[in-house]
């Protein structure tokens, strides 16, 4: 049996997306949690610890991933997983045509580690999420 490389959670309203991500990160030997709103979300990543994030931008409103990834790493109550690293993943150039600009530190707002754009290519993903927990 393979050493499990690591746990990720996939933060996503959308249930297409989780059940399309989660397969590939198994394949690759992470374990996988998942949370469909930013709330779950919260809760997840103080229970679980992950080592890593997928969290999805745009849930109930336009900024929730944007908000959820500055307070994991600047609230008081996220203190012990503040270092975790976030890659956000988005539909929003697949819908638009162009990248979803968000200047976070015009805003005072931290943002993530990474970027990928839907729908996600698995050798990338899975490059992108070994680099940032291997880092």
């Amino acid at each position: 049996m393979e050493t499990i490389k690591g746990k990720i959670l996939v933060i996503d309203d959308d249930p297409d997306f989780i059940d399309a991500v989660t397969p590939i990160l198994n394949s690759a030997n992470y374990d996988v949690i998942t949370a469909s709103s930013p709330d779950q979300g919260k809760e997840k990543i103080l229970a679980e610890k992950p080592d890593l994030v997928l969290l999805d931008i745009m849930m109930d409103s336009l900024f929730d991933g944007f908000s959820l990834c500055h307070n994991i790493k600047t609230a008081k109550e996220f203190d012990s997983v503040k270092d975790t690293p976030i890659i956000h993943i988005s539909a929003v150039k697949e819908m638009t045509g162009s990248r979803f600009q968000f200047k976070g530190d015009e805003q005072g707002m931290l943002g993530p580690d990474d970027y990928i754009d839907k729908p996600v290519k698995p050798a990338d993903l899975l490059a992108r999420i070994d680099k940032l927990i291997n880092r």
